[in-house]
Parts: C-alpha cells; sequence; structure tokens
C-alpha cells in the first residue's frame, strides 16, 4: 500500500510549490492536500495507518460558502487535537508562522509523544518569492523525517499495535501533570478528554469506572506517589495565556525531571506555598494579575504578586526568586519588602512582544538553578576586572552557597566575615567555597539595596574575581 504526505494549507501559491517540489524531489510518494481542518480530520480517521508524513498550517482563513451553506474551515490545532487521541504513528511538520498557535500545536503534540518539528515561513505571503522556505527548509525538514522513519520502521504497524493496550492505558504510571477523573460513562470520558487536552496540553489523563478500580491503582502505585509528593518544581505566578504556554514550553524543553506549576492568582498561590514551599525550585512572579473574575458566582479577587512577597518575607529563603513584571514601581515594591531578609532575587522586565522570555528570563532561570561547580569554571566565566556590574552580578548567581553550606545562616556568617577580613586587613580566603560565598553575599547586599556597589564594594568584589581567575588558572595548569 502506498504511503502518502498529507498536507493541510489554504494558500494556493503555497500548494503550488508544495507539490512543484514534491513532484521534483519525493517522486516515489504520494501527496493529498487539504484546505480545511474538518476534512483532513475525517481522511485521517480512515486512512491514518497510511499517512507517511503529515505537514500542517494553523490559519486557514474565515467561513465560506459550500453546498449552498457556511462552512467553516477550522484551524490547524483542531488536526492535532484528533492526533492527540490516537497513537503516534508518522512526524508532524508544523509550517504556520503564527508563532503563538505553533506553541500550543507543538506542545499537545510531544505531550502525546508525537515527534513533530517546525518550519517557518520567512517571507511576507504577498512577496513574488514567497516560497523559497518550501524548497528550502521544508523540504529539507520533510527529506530528514522519512529518512528518519525509513531507520525506524520496526516501530511502526504490528509493533505499534501490540503497544497501543499501555500506551492507551491511562492508568499505568502516575505522572506529575496528570488529572483523575471518575466517572463510568464512555461519552462522558471522550468529552472530558476532548476537552481537558485543549485546556491542558501534555497532561495525560486516568480515567476510572468505580472507586475500587481507582483505590487498587493508587495502592498499587504508593511508591510512585511518594516519589512525586518529594519532588520538587518550579512556581510561577502570572495570567497571560501566552506567556504561560510559551514558559511552560522553554521549560519543559530546558528541565524536563522538574515539575513546573502555574497560578494566575495570589490567593490560590499562597494557600499552596504554606504547605509546599520547601518543594519550591524557583518562584518567579507576575504583579498584575487582572481585574475581578466570577467564580462559583461570586466575585473572585485575584490579588496581586506583591501578597506572594509579603508572605514569602516572614520565611526562610529556600529557593531564588524572579519578579517578571512590566511594573517598574511596583517590583520595586516587592524588592523593599525583602530588604531585610535573606532571599536572593532578581528582576526581568516584561514587554508585550514576549521576546523577553527567551532572552532574559529563561537564561537567568537557568543560571539559578544548573549552578556551576568549582572544576566547571573557566578564567573566561568570571568577570574581568573592568567589567560593568551586571556581569559580576550573575556570576555570583551560579554558586548555591545555601545549599553549599548547607545553613543560610552559615553562609551568611561567613560571607560577612571574608567582608570584614578584607576590609580590615585586605586579607581574601583561599578556598574556592569561600571565595565564591564571599561574592554571594556581597551581591545579595547590594542587589538587596537595589543599588550598584560603591567603589569601595566594587574593589572587593574585583579583588575577589582576580583571586577566582588566579585559582582557576592554576587549577587548569596542574
Amino acid at each position: 500500500m502506498d504511503e502518502i504526505i498529507a498536507i493541510l494549507e489554504d494558500d494556493p501559491g503555497r500548494i503550488q510549490a508544495m507539490e512543484k517540489r514534491l513532484k521534483e524531489s519525493f517522486p516515489n510518494y504520494s501527496a493529498i492536500f487539504f484546505n480545511n481542518a474538518p476534512d483532513i480530520i475525517a481522511w485521517l480517521k480512515k486512512h491514518l495507518h497510511e499517512c507517511l508524513l503529515l505537514s500542517l498550517d494553523h490559519d486557514l482563513g474565515p467561513s465560506w460558502e459550500r453546498n449552498g451553506q457556511l462552512f467553516d474551515p477550522g484551524i490547524g490545532r483542531d488536526v492535532v487535537d484528533y492526533l492527540i487521541t490516537q497513537l503516534p504513528q508518522f512526524p508532524v511538520i508544523l509550517h504556520t508562522s503564527n508563532s503563538d498557535a505553533e506553541i500550543g500545536m507543538e506542545m499537545a503534540l510531544k505531550g502525546a509523544n508525537w515527534h513533530c518539528e517546525r518550519v517557518i515561513p520567512y517571507h511576507s505571503l504577498d512577496a513574488v518569492d514567497s516560497w523559497d522556505w518550501i524548497d528550502s527548509g521544508w523540504a529539507d525538514t520533510l527529506k530528514r523525517l522519512i529518512q528518519y522513519r525509513a531507520k525506524n520502521s520496526s516501530n511502526c504497524s504490528e509493533d505499534r499495535l501490540k503497544e497501543k493496550p499501555q500506551q492507551r492505558d491511562p492508568q499505568t504510571v502516575p505522572s506529575s501533570r496528570m488529572i483523575i477523573v471518575l466517572d463510568d460513562t464512555p461519552e462522558a470520558q471522550t468529552l472530558i478528554s476532548d476537552r481537558l487536552g485543549e485546556v491542558f496540553p501534555g497532561w495525560s489523563c486516568g480515567f476510572f469506572k468505580n472507586s475500587l478500580e481507582l483505590m487498587a491503582w493508587v495502592s498499587r502505585n504508593t511508591h510512585q506517589f511518594n516519589r512525586l509528593s518529594r519532588a520538587k518544581s518550579i512556581v510561577i505566578l502570572d495570567n497571560n495565556k501566552k506567556r504561560i504556554d510559551l514558559m511552560r514550553h522553554h521549560l519543559e524543553q530546558m528541565f524536563p525531571d522538574e515539575y513546573v506549576l502555574f497560578f494566575d492568582n495570589a490567593p490560590e498561590l499562597l494557600s499552596w506555598l504554606k504547605v509546599h514551599l520547601h518543594k519550591c525550585l524557583l518562584i518567579s512572579l507576575d504583579y498584575n494579575l487582572g481585574p475581578a473574575w466570577t467564580r462559583q458566582e461570586a466575585t473572585f479577587e485575584p490579588g496581586n504578586g506583591r501578597e506572594v512577597v509579603d508572605y514569602l518575607a516572614t520565611q526562610p529563603p529556600l529557593c531564588p526568586l524572579i519578579f517578571h513584571t512590566s511594573n517598574k514601581e511596583a517590583e520595586i515594591g516587592m524588592e523593599m519588602e525583602l530588604i531585610d531578609t535573606h532571599w536572593i532575587f532578581e528582576r526581568v522586565t516584561a514587554s508585550p512582544d514576549l521576546k523577553w522570555i527567551e532572552k532574559a528570563w529563561l537564561p537567568l532561570v537557568r543560571l539559578l538553578l544548573k549552578p556551576l561547580d568549582h572544576t566547571q569554571i573557566s578564567a573566561s566565566d568570571i568577570p574581568s576586572t573592568h567589567a560593568r556590574w551586571e556581569l559580576f552580578n550573575h556570576f555570583a548567581l551560579t554558586f548555591n552557597g545555601y545549599q553549599s553550606w548547607e545553613s543560610v545562616e552559615k553562609c551568611v556568617e561567613i560571607g560577612q566575615r571574608c567582608a570584614k577580613d578584607y576590609q580590615r586587613k585586605q586579607i581574601l580566603p583561599e578556598s574556592f567555597q569561600e571565595l565564591r560565598t564571599a561574592l554571594l553575599i556581597a551581591r545579595n547586599r547590594w542587589r538587596r539595596c537595589n543599588m550598584e556597589p560603591d567603589e569601595e564594594g566594587m574593589s572587593y568584589i574585583q579583588a575577589i574575581a582576580q583571586r577566582l581567575r588566579d585559582k582557576v588558572r592554576a587549577q587548569h595548569q596542574e
């Protein structure tokens, strides 16, 4: 039986360019084009096993007249919502310029173990030569995925059918992103599963017909639940869906073994923190959470990020904080609330275009959650004597001093002692651990005050950096 390349695309120019490229580069394969989601979904339901590869656009234009009636062409996400209810059988290309929609499609597919890749249409649709991306990026990706599938052909047909009971059984292994549903109605299961796939892409869903079945499953997986209960989480307060989708997408790629929790209001986050603060790896807070909304027929006030900071200021510092807000005055107020504490925090200025997430927020998260061991440091990692304060600030954060000394108090005590020794006798410690502790505590002192170091403070920080650089060079020579 011939394997078919299926494509969802509504632009005639793109379709023509794709057909030409397929005939030239992939003459041994059949291709079928659809300009709307309902038709391709209907085709997939009958021919899923014949599909070699699927390429999806997202935006399919407005409704049009068909057979004398108004016809809604849907969107590419409709096709993804169908695919995630099926076992993964072929790779998927997402060739859409709608980056926000693409993120949601990609997250949903990867959450259901489908292999997908993105190809970005990089020319204006009105340009004469707007199909260059089809001849280059799209065709190259198509070729690579087809070759990859050919090499791994042992995983199709019979093998997948054998795996089907295990793959589709939601009751096998508990997950950190799992929703449990107790309902014995097949129709309800289908409806709930479809809706949850839209609202919580990438989450698994466990359906149980009765309480005895659920209790037996919980009993069998007690060990796994215990492991999940001890796991730590990256916790984020934000109510913007586009931000949340993009943050989740990047965090799940960068920290696949960590749990990511999102809260869109302060009261619920506070309730969670009062029980689980010790489980936090990092907390990132927005300030503005929007107006009040209706919940359970009552007005619900989402609060703001300052309320969370007010609580954290009364607790011992157990993880780093990031303030990611566009409200400058509110952000300064949140920082000032922590001025008399030992919480380690940093800020990222949010902007509407979301570029700050990849350019500033994500690198800071990586910096805070992937500290550098002494043996991993090179001389080039350490800021030069005349570097700007920001570089010293960020380098200091590559050391988790509180964890290294297993005590916030001991870390602070050693850092303060090092500062006094230098102030009185121009003496610096010899060990990597104490030098990096001295730099971290000096950094915290100025950062909490929202100030750059004065001349004396900067001289001390530069001296620590120089001593570290000398030790690293000596270590590498050995």
